[in-house]
């Protein structure tokens, strides 16, 4: 649509991102299916101007529909959610009430930022059970202009943790991050990766999308500052003679120091890949195609990868090499780094795809608990090929049992393997990958896999 203002025009353009639901995977050892669900990516990566900002929460919030389990604290969780963002992102939003309970429609906006979680919105989710939808509104120059947000009516929620419903504020945390502009994560423990996990999963709350991942945290600098260093590049192969970009490619980097998980970036058709936000200190990159949890349809609908629909030209999982013996990269404040790859182009043969504990097979982090031993889960092509010694993880707080390695009975059409884990004590909260390589060689990650939660 046209929008006429005094001296100006601008084009409105609408993007919605939308939770549906993710195919399931039930366990042998459990007693029911995996319970999760994956959204479909809507939302570019735009950016708000203004600041503060005014949301609108609807009078439905205070008067919620049956979905919303009975006391549940509906407005306390929205609360806190934009506490969440507004802190890491610099960014102070103004709570205002609003008798509205519809969204704007997509071809036109109202100029109100309203968050409704009424039955009006129900045609939204007419042929999904998805949880929520995110509508995003930006003119021409790319700012935001305008975000509703709106629960689905049919969807049960909760605040308490009980098992089958979804958690509201991890709910409206992740959909904040879209109404400030951020795209989807394939970390797997960030708020902002595309599939959120009912309560149960696991036999545990799923809380952990309350709270904002390293991840998310330098997805939001990255945007709305301080816009700290980056590391950027281009990731290339070479079929039959010819150069060709690698659209797809998950770059993720990691603390050495800690081993934490801390920001993250998918290659565009171009090959260009840029990781922002971070801080001064010594990391390593890794990258991978977009075959496990986090798949490429969750990722590429809009912005930088709109159209990704799978990682190509194919390629398998490396640690980024600096000509230096650790692999590791000093980064200083607000340095720019580049540094681009050329790989070989083959399809992988080790693919993990989920992963687990308490007899459950998720695409939901792991929210293991220092002090603690855990068996974990690992599904996927070849990972009946990985031995006790190729199974690692990125911090050194973790160890693996040894002679617990085993092959499991579930119900999916790959192998699964089982080993057990402790955590230390003194392990530090943040998302920490698990790392495999099979007999031959061939290296395959899920970052963010375990999430360690603060006390």
């Amino acid at each position: 649509m046209i929008r006429k203002a005094p001296g100006i025009v601008i084009l409105l353009v609408a993007v919605t991102a939308a939770l549906v639901p993710a195919p399931a995977s039930s366990a042998f050892e459990s007693r029911e299916a995996s319970r999760e669900s994956r959204e479909a990516v809507g939302s570019a990566a735009h950016r708000w101007v203004r600041n503060p900002l005014i949301v609108s929460f609807s009078s439905s919030l205070s008067s919620p529909p049956p979905n919303i389990k009975p006391r549940s604290d509906v407005v306390g969780a929205l609360r806190r959610a934009f506490q969440s963002w507004g802190t890491v992102a610099g960014v102070q939003f103004f709570e205002t009430a609003s008798s509205a309970e519809t969204i704007s429609p997509p071809a036109e906006g109202d100029g109100i930022n309203l968050i409704s979680i009424s039955n009006a919105n129900a045609s939204l989710f007419e042929s999904s059970d998805a949880p929520a939808r995110t509508r995003v509104f930006h003119d021409s120059g790319g700012a935001i202009v305008e975000a509703d947000i709106a629960l689905n009516p049919a969807t049960q929620f909760s605040t308490d943790g009980t098992v089958g419903t979804y958690d509201l504020e991890s709910t409206f945390a992740h959909e904040i991050g879209h109404l400030l502009g951020l795209e989807h994560s394939a970390v797997i423990g960030a708020t902002m990766q595309p599939r959120q996990a009912k309560n149960g999963t696991y036999d545990r709350p799923a809380f952990s999308q309350r709270t904002l991942s390293d991840d998310d945290v330098t997805q939001a600098r990255s945007r709305y500052g301080p816009t700290g260093a980056s590391i950027a590049g281009r990731a290339m192969t070479n079929i039959s003679g010819r150069a060709r970009a690698i659209f797809g490619a998950h770059f993720f980097a990691e603390d050495v120091a800690s081993g934490r998980v801390v920001a993250s970036s998918v290659s565009s058709a171009s090959g260009q890949y840029r990781i922002e936000g971070l801080r001064a200190g010594v990391y390593r990159v890794f990258a991978q195609p977009l075959v496990g949890p986090v798949t490429a349809t969750d990722i590429g609908a809009s912005g930088r990868t709109a159209g990704l629909t799978e990682t190509t030209p194919a390629f398998r999982s490396f640690v980024a090499s600096y000509s230096t013996p650790s692999q590791s990269l000093n980064v200083s404040s607000n340095s720019n780094l580049k540094l681009g790859f050329a790989v070989f182009s083959a399809p992988p043969a080790l693919t993990p795809r989920l992963l687990g504990m308490n007899g459950e097979l998720s695409t939901a982090p792991l929210p293991l608990r220092p002090g603690q031993t855990f068996t974990i889960y690992i599904a996927g092509e070849g990972v009946d090929d990985v031995s006790l010694e190729g199974i690692s993880f990125s911090s050194s707080f973790i160890h693996i049992i040894r002679e617990s390695l085993r092959e499991t009975a579930f119900d999916v059409t790959y192998p699964v393997i089982a080993f057990e884990a402790t955590v230390d004590a003194g392990i530090q909260p943040g998302d920490y990958t698990i790392r495999i390589q099979s007999r031959s060689g061939e290296l395959a990650f899920l970052p963010g896999a375990v999430t360690i939660e603060g006390p």
